[in-house]
């Protein structure tokens, strides 16, 4: 058994490297390719994430067990400082996957195969044959480098230097693949697409309103005619994957670039940072902040005015079912089409800006929410009339809305306090208050939203903090950790979710603050790079909750919650 373990995974990889491909002609283009940085750094990577979780150990640990397992070979003759790789490449009819291994000695590597019950045989011409349960592949060595094919024409088609094929992303990047999608045959888009479109063709829902039928429907449609779209003017697409011990953090890269002159890259184009009307959302100790900035397309109004338009006809349809009298039907169409009217222009100003933040706090939550928006007195027009309308059906309602409850700069507040009723809901008492406070503020082209038991507090804040603007990317989001675990600490019911998110809680304190998790995008030449950050205190998180629950291998046990751990 411990033969049969290591020798299905190695078939594998080299299955994995390979791919089941045909011969391609000198012409053919690069489609994917695939670079690892090596076994070095790989387990300086292991052993980062082994001292986050108290096993310093675990890199040798998981050594001892491969030379185990290769019955004291190791990897002999594979350069462990040196990357590995994989290119797949097409002639626009066929595939050809070729594998790098960076190697001192492959007649040694090939030995160790021998050792895992693999059969490797060399051939006179130097070239190895390696059986598989799947089938055979060619490996031989050429220069620094084990070349892994298919077919032995195949050798002849592989770059002389994979290093350059890498083009630096094993330097950038423990992990990366980048997909050259332009390079997609002409056939397999078209079936890819044809795929797509069968899988969306739901037939109508038992029960499914034909409204709401003809929506999805038109929204599936669309979202095909996008798909269509990037899969013709997409350049290129990369996904690459980095844990930095100096910097202390795990860090993934999706870069998207577009073809030139291409409708898409003109999209990407407008997308830059901008100064935002709402960068006071970024308030210390908040769990979660996000902000967005950046300009509308033609493409995202007419799409976004599509959906609109639908929404409006279906709202109506629906209406009219109601069998309302003829003054509230007249009344209730007014309303939506004010709130459609105000959407709708604020769409066509292009201009998007906004942002929000959640304060969690065992004895106070509080959320807060802002955007730009177009004619602020229609909508507080609207608000108006619904809440006469509604304060006439249901008197008792009336006390509860305070209008113009009050104003600050420029934004007039109105406020619903909703009293928390008693019973199973009687728990969020301590955090919002006996009621809880709703705000809703209207200015000229603003509009905020605010909730929890410092709602206008937080929501003058937010403003304040916000008059001078700051420049912000088109799109951030951030994370806390430490709040949420202590919140769940706080309020949960359940005695070992209690215990567990106090753990989390002491051990994400160990690590100074940087318990965030990051996503952040921004403009490149002719595309949009998002990257998401997870900081050392969550890495230290998952590592020792992983090893708790036997996720992790090696020696050594995890430290205590809230211990240090030597670096």
């Amino acid at each position: 058994m411990r033969r049969i373990v290591p020798s299905t995974c190695i078939s594998a990889l080299l299955l994995l490297a390979v791919g089941i491909c045909q011969a391609q002609t000198p012409q053919a283009k690069p489609l994917l390719t695939v670079s690892f940085s090596g076994y070095d750094r790989l387990m300086t990577d292991i052993g980062y994430i082994g001292k986050l979780s108290g096993n310093a150990e675990m890199g040798k640990g998981l050594e001892g067990m491969l030379t185990m397992m290769t019955q004291g070979k190791g990897l002999a003759g594979l350069d462990k400082s040196r990357p590995w790789g994989a290119i797949v490449s097409t002639d626009g009819k066929a595939f050809q996957v070729a594998g790098f291994l960076p190697v001192s000695d492959l007649k040694a590597l090939m030995g160790v195969l021998a050792g895992l019950d693999i059969e490797a045989e060399e051939g006179d011409d130097g070239v190895w044959t390696v059986s598989t349960p799947g089938p055979q592949i060619l490996v031989k060595q050429q220069g620094q480098w084990a070349l892994i094919v298919q077919k032995a024409d195949d050798f002849a088609n592989v770059p002389a230097d994979p290093m350059k094929a890498f083009d630096g992303l094993d330097k950038k990047y423990d992990l990366a693949v980048k997909a050259v999608v332009k390079n997609i045959p002409p056939m397999f888009r078209q079936m890819a697409l044809s795929q797509m479109a069968m899988g969306m063709d739901a037939p109508r829902m038992p029960g499914e309103p034909a409204e709401q039928y003809a929506m999805r429907k038109k929204m599936a449609e669309n979202a095909l005619k996008q798909v269509a779209t990037l899969l013709n003017e997409m350049d290129e697409i990369l996904v690459g994957l980095s844990v930095d011990e100096s910097s202390k953090t795990a860090t993934l890269d999706i870069e998207m670039t577009a073809i030139e002159g291409t409708k898409t890259a003109e999209q990407f184009a407008q997308m830059a940072s901008a100064k935002s009307s709402f960068s006071g959302v970024n308030i210390p100790g908040a769990a979660v902040v996000a902000n967005w900035a950046g300009s509308l397309t033609d493409a995202d109004v007419a799409q976004a005015k599509s959906y609109l338009a639908t929404f409006r006809e279906n709202t109506a349809k629906e209406l009219k079912k109601q069998n309302l009298p003829e003054d509230q039907l007249k009344l209730a169409k007014q309303i939506i089409d004010d709130l459609m009217d105000v959407a709708t222009k604020t769409i066509e100003n292009k201009k998007s800006d906004g942002g929000l933040v959640l304060l969690l706090d065992p004895e106070a939550v509080t959320l807060v929410a802002g955007s730009v928006i177009a004619e602020g007195a229609k909508l507080e027009s609207a608000l108006k009339t619904l809440a006469a309308e509604v304060a006439k059906d249901s008197p008792e309602l009336a006390g509860l809305l305070k209008l113009n409850a009050e104003t600050h700069d420029g934004v007039r507040f109105h406020v619903l306090n909703i009293p928390v009723p008693p019973g199973p809901d009687k728990d969020i008492v301590p955090l919002v208050g006996k009621t809880l406070e709703v705000v809703v503020g209207i200015g000229d082209d603003k509009v905020y939203v605010a909730a929890g038991r410092n709602a206008i507090a937080t929501l003058k804040k937010v403003m304040d903090n916000s008059k001078n603007g700051a420049d912000i990317p088109p799109l951030s989001l951030s994370i806390s950790a430490i709040p949420i675990a202590k919140f769940v600490a706080a309020v949960a019911d359940d005695m070992q979710a209690k215990m567990m998110a106090q753990m989390v809680a002491k051990t994400l304190e160990a690590s100074g603050g940087k318990d965030h998790l990051k996503i952040t995008s921004t403009p490149i030449p002719n595309g949009v790079k998002t990257q998401l950050v997870i900081e050392e205190g969550l890495l230290k998180m998952i590592a020792t909750v992983s090893q708790m629950m036997g996720g992790m291998g090696g020696g050594g046990a995890p430290a205590e919650a809230g211990e240090a751990t030597p670096f």
